[in-house]
């Protein structure tokens, strides 16, 4: 079985679905999965059968139907297994339902393997032919490439069709129609240290390059997709906005008011500074480096892995998360749960300036997705208090010091004398006699009322008791941000507080 096809012939030989209905016409497939003898074929064994075979596999979903429309004319999905990947084609005159194919789904099918441009396929022809769990799942963590390693695909034939991730600079950004001035989506040429390659953004991927002035020739970007072959050629498909970032420090330069893709390690969590509207959260990467993401919707969910806010996934060991982290916005303590797996987040959101000139991003939070990537926890940097300045805000930091009483607030129910109530949280100064003192925030959203007297306070952390008392010690990792022109650090969970240094170095608690 043949499918012919190139968008990069401007689309000009792009097959409708009329025409690949009929190049599959008089294909009779086998019964539904269920028939088959255990164990199915692996998806890299299945590839290695010929055009016709039909066959019988199994696999979890890694792209979901319709996001490759534009460059193959068709609304199949992908599958992805220990062994490799495969694409599954599906003729959208067809009408088959495939609304429960979402990522990570574990999904059993029956087609005839067939060709689509030089990809190694499997058709899909009959809705009895498609059996879809109904909970449980895996997602893979997207493999690294180097943009040589992914043009020399054809020496690792099992890496196509799986979910892979890379960097580069952007040479250009270049629209691609139809031939007939239908836009398909834009090619993005890339270059590394190791030489050049190509990414193509689906238009049917929700993919809106004429909004995002920062993908322009010289931006540094990471690119995740599947692997496609088109042709003897190999590129990375994203598979929506959330396979797109730059570095929260390139961010950091684009101008207020313009839209960016960014990813990182969750830091403060979500919530934590519900007391004064805001229910974001901070985003580090590795270095440490990091900016506040504000979100104001106090009811808003932020978006799991395919976007429908339901969860999909059973707990067991084999998977790449902790399914406890998935929560509402609006939960005062949800990634704090559990320091096992970092929570990995990529965020669309616009460009602002604070007070001092700190940047941040506005999101809105259906636009706050998790991601399955392996990211780092953020790199805590020790700072001398009177060392403390705006070129440090956004980072993660740990402060050590003696505590003094800040000025405002009300006092401290039970006597705490250094530290003062505001509507936020409890706020103490630390300074470690190098010149300055810096503001410490507790904020009421990291804290549960965990001894049940209906009042959030110190004895609710499970490290209680902490330092209190004017001239006591204390050290604290946190989100440093400029909080209306007062530089403070927000103790990010009830994790990030110790009564003396070097007891723990845990970020996430």
């Amino acid at each position: 079985m043949v499918y012919v096809f190139s968008k990069f012939a401007k689309a000009n030989t792009l097959l409708k679905p009329a025409v690949l209905l009929a190049l599959i016409a008089g294909l009779t497939l086998g019964g539904c999965g269920g028939d088959s003898a255990d164990p199915l074929p692996t998806l890299s064994q299945v590839k290695a059968e010929d055009a016709g075979t039909v066959v019988t596999t199994t696999g979890f979903v890694s792209v979901e139907p319709g996001i490759l429309e534009d460059t193959t004319g068709e609304v199949g999905f992908a599958l992805q297994d220990t062994s490799g990947g495969l694409y599954i084609t599906v003729d959208p005159a067809l009408g088959l339902d495939l609304s429960n194919v979402k990522p990570g789904r574990s999904i059993q099918i029956t087609g005839a393997m067939g060709d689509l441009n030089g990809w190694v396929v499997l058709v899909l022809e009959n809705q009895e032919d498609l059996l879809v769990s109904s909970s449980g799942g895996f997602l893979f963590f997207p493999q690294p490439n180097t943009l040589e390693e992914i043009n020399n695909t054809a020496a690792t034939p099992e890496k196509e069709a799986t979910i892979v991730s890379t960097e580069g600079s952007v040479l250009a950004v270049t629209p691609i129609d139809d031939g007939a001035a239908n836009p398909l989506g834009w090619e993005v040429s890339l270059e590394d240290s190791s030489g050049t390659g190509v990414s193509f953004l689906n238009l049917s991927a929700q993919h809106t390059v004429d909004d995002w002035p920062f993908l322009a020739a010289g931006a540094d970007v990471s690119m995740t997709g599947v692997l496609l072959k088109d042709g003897a050629s190999y590129e990375i498909a994203p598979r929506g906005p959330y396979d797109i970032s730059i570095s929260i420090e390139d961010a950091r330069s684009v101008a207020d008011g313009e839209t960016v893709l960014i990813k990182g390690t969750v830091g403060m969590v979500p919530g934590a500074l519900s007391g004064v509207g805001e229910y974001g959260f901070s985003l580090h990467s590795g270095n440490g480096n990091g900016i506040l993401v504000s979100v104001s919707d106090p009811a808003g969910l932020y978006t799991d892995y395919d976007g429908d806010n339901q969860l999909e996934f059973s707990s067991g060991s084999n998977l790449p998360f902790d399914l406890a982290t998935f929560h509402d916005l609006a939960d005062s303590y949800p990634f704090a749960l559990n320091s096992t797996f970092p929570v990995a987040l990529h965020v669309e959101g616009v460009m602002a300036t604070t007070v001092l000139g700190d940047r941040y991003v506005e999101a809105d939070s259906l636009k706050v997705r998790r991601v399955a990537e392996n990211l780092a926890y953020p790199t805590s940097i020790s700072l001398p208090t009177g060392g403390v300045t705006i070129s440090d805000a956004g980072r993660w930091v740990n402060l050590n010091g003696d505590l003094a009483t800040p000025s405002g607030g009300a006092p401290y129910p039970g006597g705490a004398l250094a530290w003062r109530v505001f509507a936020d949280g409890y706020r103490t100064l630390i300074d470690d006699g190098t010149g300055g003192s810096v503001t410490v925030l507790v904020p009421f959203g990291i804290l549960s009322d965990s001894n049940g007297d209906l009042t959030l306070d110190f004895e609710d952390l499970e490290q209680w008791p902490i330092s209190v008392d004017v001239g006591s010690p204390l050290t604290v990792y946190g989100f440093l941000r400029d909080n209306n022109g007062t530089l403070e650090l927000v103790v990010a969970s009830e994790g990030a507080l110790e009564t003396s240094p070097g007891v723990a170095n845990f970020f996430i608690y």
